[in-house]
């Protein structure tokens, strides 16, 4: 699952590759806005160790996926004010020295991509219970589902007419249905195959009910340290942009060729 998850991004890029005018400039916006998404994105896939935990009743499920909401919100809160404020084009345009249709490109992607944390933390969370009920195949799953949706969605997109209006959503329209696709597999598992065994509450045998509090206590030191590890995406963009010199187009290639690798 882990490879398969590593391999999807090639499907990405070969989806705005194939565009037949600026796809340098589309691999460059898109792996810049795609590497920002997954910092944000990253904290919500260590949820899935609160399903593993502290989930034991339909309460505790609800909490959970209450957080995963707020969490999400926040998330598309962020990614809106980037897409549209002068901190976003301070973020984009100034530090990593983009011309003005790169950095409009970036911008807009990463507007497009503002709902994505909210679908990966619901995954993730469902995933954590399923783990804890020991359906791990499922999860797998679920996985490789979603690797595959986006492959194929890529291939029929690219037979589209966005490829002429607006090539950037064919890979994010892919990882929103491959997104759709293990969201939706492991939410059906969960009522296939847990909902109805669990309690409507944690009884003391079970520690008692997981409050939201607790949840977050345990989740943000896990959170904060993926944070931190994906963050060095970013920094290695802004890096590629500022320290190496030489004009926006080589600057383009040199983000469209990162993405890639």
């Amino acid at each position: 699952t882990s490879f398969a998850l590593s391999v999807f991004q090639q499907a990405l890029n070969r989806g705005i590759a194939a565009v037949k005018e600026d796809a340098v400039e589309m691999l460059a916006s898109y792996g810049l806005a795609y590497s920002l998404m997954k910092f944000f994105t990253g904290p919500m896939s260590d949820f899935k160790n609160v399903g593993l935990v502290f989930v034991n009743s339909k309460r505790d499920r609800t909490k959970a996926v209450l957080c995963m909401v707020v969490a999400g919100a926040v998330a598309a809160v962020f990614h809106t004010l980037i897409a549209y404020s002068d901190l976003g084009y301070y973020i984009i345009n100034k530090l990593h020295h983009v011309d003005e249709s790169v950095g409009s490109k970036t911008r807009r992607a990463f507007l497009y991509l503002a709902a994505f944390p909210f679908m990966d933390a619901m995954a993730w969370t469902h995933a954590g219970i399923l783990l804890k009920h020991k359906y791990s195949f499922l999860v797998g799953c679920a996985s490789i589902s979603d690797v595959i949706a986006q492959v194929v969605f890529v291939a029929i997109l690219l037979h589209s007419h966005l490829e002429c209006r607006e090539p950037l959503l064919i890979p994010i329209l892919s990882l929103y249905m491959g997104a759709l696709v293990r969201c939706t597999t492991l939410c059906l598992g969960y009522y296939r195959n847990i909902h109805d065994v669990i309690p409507d509450r944690s009884g003391p045998e079970m520690g008692g009910e997981a409050t939201i509090r607790k949840m977050l206590s345990f989740w943000w030191p896990l959170a904060l340290i993926l944070a931190t590890q994906r963050i060095s995406r970013p920094i290695v963009n802004l890096f590629v942009s500022r320290d190496l010199g030489g004009s926006s187009a080589a600057t383009e290639v040199r983000k469209a060729v990162l993405s890639i690798t």
